[in-house]
C-alpha cells in the first residue's frame, strides 16, 4: 500500500503526467500532450486550495502508517490519480477498440482505485476524503474533456485542420 500511495503522489504523478506528454508529442499529438500538461498542473494545484477551504481534520495520527502534514479533504492523491490517470486513459483508448480498449481501462480504473485504496488503509484519510477527491478530480477532468472537445469542434468549424490530435 506504501507502493501504490508513493505512485499517486504529486511529485510520481508530475513525472508520469511529463512522460505521457512527451510520448503523445513524439506521436504528433501536440495538442493531447498540452492538455495533459495544463490539466495536470491545474489538477496538483487544485487539490491544496480545496484542503485550505475545508481545513477538515485527518483520523487520528494513531492510525498512521505514513507521516503527513495537511489537512484531509479532499485527498490528493485521489484527485490527482483520478485526473492526470484518468486523462491519460482515455486518451489511451482513443481510436482503440475491443480487448485492448477494455484492458486499458481497467488498467486505469484499477490504478486509480488502488491509489485511494492505500490512503485509507494507511490511515491517512477519512472514506469520504477519497470519494471527495475522486469527486473533484472527475469534475476536473470532465471540464478539461469538455473544453478541449470544444476547441477541436471550433477549430475544425473555422476550415482550418488540427495538427496531431
Amino acid at each position: 500500500m506504501v507502493g501504490a500511495t508513493r505512485f499517486g503522489s504529486t511529485p510520481s504523478l508530475i513525472v508520469v503526467a511529463l512522460v505521457a506528454a512527451a510520448v503523445l508529442v513524439w506521436r504528433g499529438r501536440r495538442g493531447d500532450a498540452l492538455l495533459v500538461v495544463c490539466a495536470s498542473t491545474v489538477a496538483f494545484v487544485l487539490g491544496p486550495l480545496l484542503k485550505l477551504v475545508f481545513g477538515r481534520g485527518r483520523p487520528p495520527v494513531n492510525q498512521h502508517l505514513v507521516a503527513v502534514d495537511s489537512s484531509s479533504f479532499p485527498s490528493g492523491h485521489a484527485l490527482n490519480s483520478m485526473a492526470v490517470l484518468g486523462l491519460i486513459t482515455l486518451l489511451a483508448v482513443r481510436g482503440r477498440s475491443g480487448p485492448t480498449r477494455v484492458l486499458v481501462v481497467t488498467l486505469g480504473a484499477l490504478l486509480v482505485l488502488l491509489v485511494g485504496f492505500s490512503r485509507v488503509y494507511l490511515g491517512v484519510h477519512w472514506p469520504t476524503d477519497v470519494l471527495g477527491g475522486w469527486l473533484f478530480g472527475a469534475v476536473w477532468l470532465t471540464i478539461c474533456l469538455v473544453t478541449a472537445r470544444r476547441g477541436r469542434g471550433n477549430t475544425r468549424s473555422s476550415g482550418t485542420v488540427q495538427g496531431g490530435s
